[in-house]
C-alpha cells in the first residue's frame, strides 16, 4: 500500500511566514517613529522605508495583507503579499500610482516575496454600529471598553463615551483626535473624533470623573446593547438611595478583557491613587468618591459600564481601575460622569 505524502497546511508554510513577516515589516516602516534596528544597513531600511511610504501615500493602494493569488476569478493555492486597491490598472494608466511589482523586495528582511493585487472597489466602510462594550482606543495605542452610547444635553448630537485615559490621552488630546474601534490591529478603524474629555490631573488632589466623549464619523451610528447583558433601560443614580441599599447591591460589567463579570459593590466614598501609565513623571493620581466593588477586572477594561443585576439593567457607574492582584474594581458614579460631560443617554 503506497503512503500519501503529507502536505504542508498552507497557513504554516514558508510562504506563510514570509508573507507575514512582509506585512509586520510594510506596518513598521511606516510608522513615524520608525529607525533602524540593529544589525540593519542603513541603505537598506532607507531604501524599503520609501517604497512603504509610497505605498501608504498612495491614494490607489487601501492595504495590503497575506492570502491565495487570485488568477482569471479564483484562488489560487499559493499565498502572496496581496495589495488591496480600489482599482486595478494597467501600467500605462498608472502615470503618479506606485507600481507593484510581480516579487516585492524588502532588503531589511532579506526577502523577495511573490505579490497579487486584487480590486477592492473602494475604502472598507467603518462599522455600521459600535455598541457599548465595544473595544475603543486612540492612535496612541490606549485601549478599553466603550462605556455607553450618550447624547449632547444642548444639541442632542449622539456620542460615545469612554474614559479619558483610553482615547483622550488623560485630558492632554486635542479635539478631533481619531477614535478606534477595534482597539488592535495594524489597521483599526476609525469610528469617532474626540469632542471634550476630563483631565486627570497629578496636582489636584480631588480628581472624581475620567471620562470623554466623541462625535461618530460619517456612516457610524452607536448603541446600548452590551454583549452579555443586553439592552442598557437607562441609568441609575445610587448617590440618591441609601447607603444600606446600595452596600452590596448585585452588578455586572463586560469589559473588553475579562468579558462578563459579576460582583458586588463593597465600599462607598473611597479616596485613593491610581497609577496611569499614560502620564509622564509620577503617574500616581489622587482620586475621590469612587465605589468599590468585588468583580475582577484587567486592563482594556477602563470604561467598561457598570450596571445593576435586574431584568431591565441600568448603568450605576463607569469602570476606572482595578487592583494588581484583581480582588477589588472601583467605578465613578455615573450620573457623576454625565453631569461632568454635559451629556445624557441616547435613547
Amino acid at each position: 500500500m503506497t503512503r500519501q505524502a503529507k502536505t504542508e497546511p498552507v497557513w504554516t508554510s514558508e510562504k506563510y511566514s514570509r508573507a507575514r513577516d512582509a506585512v509586520y515589516a510594510l506596518n513598521r516602516l511606516v510608522k513615524p517613529a520608525s529607525r533602524r534596528r540593529r544589525g540593519e544597513r542603513k541603505g537598506h531600511f532607507t531604501e524599503d522605508r520609501r517604497k512603504a511610504l509610497s505605498l501608504l501615500d498612495d491614494p490607489n493602494i487601501l492595504g495590503f495583507g497575506v492570502g491565495p493569488k487570485r488568477s482569471g476569478g479564483k484562488e489560487i493555492d499559493d499565498l502572496s503579499l496581496v495589495f488591496f486597491v480600489k482599482r486595478k490598472l494597467p501600467k500605462a494608466r498608472l502615470r503618479y500610482h506606485a507600481e507593484i511589482p510581480d516579487r516585492f523586495l524588502l532588503r531589511t528582511k532579506e526577502i523577495r516575496i511573490q505579490t497579487d493585487v486584487q480590486e477592492w472597489g473602494g475604502t472598507p466602510v467603518a462599522h455600521s454600529t459600535v455598541s457599548a462594550g465595544a473595544s475603543i482606543g486612540d492612535v496612541s495605542g490606549n485601549s478599553g471598553t466603550m462605556t455607553l452610547a450618550v447624547k449632547d444635553r444642548s444639541s442632542g448630537s449622539p456620542l460615545l463615551l469612554g474614559c479619558s485615559h483610553v482615547i483622550a490621552l488623560c485630558g492632554n488630546a486635542q479635539h478631533g483626535d481619531e477614535v478606534e474601534s477595534p482597539a488592535a490591529g495594524s489597521r483599526p478603524t476609525v469610528v469617532g473624533r474626540l469632542l471634550r474629555s476630563t483631565r486627570v490631573d497629578p496636582k489636584v488632589l480631588t480628581n472624581k470623573v475620567d471620562a470623554a466623549v466623541a462625535e461618530p464619523v460619517e456612516g457610524v451610528t452607536f448603541d446600548n446593547t452590551v454583549a452579555g447583558i443586553g439592552e442598557i433601560s437607562g441609568i441609575r443614580d445610587l448617590t440618591l438611595e441609601s447607603e444600606s441599599s446600595v452596600r452590596g447591591l448585585a452588578v455586572r460589567r463586560c469589559g473588553i478583557s475579562t468579558e462578563l463579570q459579576t460582583g458586588a459593590i463593597r465600599n462607598l466614598h473611597i479616596t485613593t491613587r491610581i497609577i496611569y501609565d499614560q502620564l509622564p513623571g509620577d503617574p500616581s493620581v489622587r482620586f475621590v468618591e469612587l465605589v468599590q466593588y468585588d468583580a475582577p477586572a484587567a486592563g482594556g477594561d477602563s470604561g467598561a459600564a457598570v450596571v445593576d443585576d435586574s431584568d431591565d439593567p441600568r448603568v450605576v457607574g463607569m469602570h476606572i481601575a482595578g487592583t494588581p492582584d484583581a480582588t477589588a474594581s472601583f467605578f465613578t458614579h455615573i450620573q457623576m460622569v454625565f453631569d461632568y460631560l454635559k451629556i445624557d443617554m441616547l435613547s
